[in-house]
């Protein structure tokens, strides 16, 4: 706990150099979040180009107007936020998964990288399949709310915040997930999934 504390500390100050008008400070943001987004953003849609867009937007955005703010929540949620409101907007706007974006849903695609990519891992390719199919069978929510909880340093509150539901909600709808994983397939598949959602 002390550790996230700590770096929300840091990353108040770099947006206090940035709003003072730090270009380094508006860089360090920016190397600092753009992997972890494209990874949020990827599972939200599968379309790269229109992924690209968005996060364009959101550092244009931060940039030329986000500037005013005397300061964001945790500059983590409010770059993700950012981002997943972008790409509902954008998603509005087209044809292709115009119901769930106007309604506020998404297919959240919880996929993992290909057994190759883990090389020193110890699992297998029939455990690869197995948890596969354990997250297909997850609910859009459910999916998403696991990235959330193991990618990335938002709370309980942020997370709920983020997807319109009750902390607690979230809170006990990953706990009940987990503990399926745990009492169905081993602590090693549980091992393999909180490898595989940090990719």
């Amino acid at each position: 706990m002390e550790g996230i504390t700590n770096e929300r500390i840091q990353w108040s100050e770099v947006w206090m150099q940035f709003k003072s008008g730090d270009p380094k400070a508006f860089s360090k943001i920016y190397e600092e979040f753009i992997d972890s987004l494209f990874a949020y953003g990827s599972k939200i849609t599968s379309d790269r180009e229109l992924l690209k867009d968005c996060i364009q937007d959101v550092f244009y955005n931060l940039y030329r107007y986000d500037i005013q703010l005397n300061h964001p929540e945790y500059l983590e949620f409010y770059l993700f936020r950012s981002l997943r409101n972008t790409i509902l907007r954008k998603l509005c706007k087209s044809r292709k998964e115009n119901f769930l974006a106007a309604s506020g849903m998404i297919r959240f695609n919880l996929k993992f990288q290909a057994e190759q990519d883990h090389p020193d891992s110890e699992f297998d390719e029939i455990q690869l399949k197995t948890l596969l199919k354990i997250l297909e069978a997850l609910d859009s929510e459910k999916r998403e709310l696991l990235f959330l909880k193991f990618y990335t340093g938002l709370s309980y509150g942020e997370i709920g915040q983020l997807l319109g539901i009750n902390p607690d909600t979230a809170k006990r709808q990953v706990y009940r997930v987990l503990s399926f994983l745990r009492m169905r397939y081993g602590k090693q598949l549980l091992q393999l999934f909180q490898l595989s959602v940090k990719k």
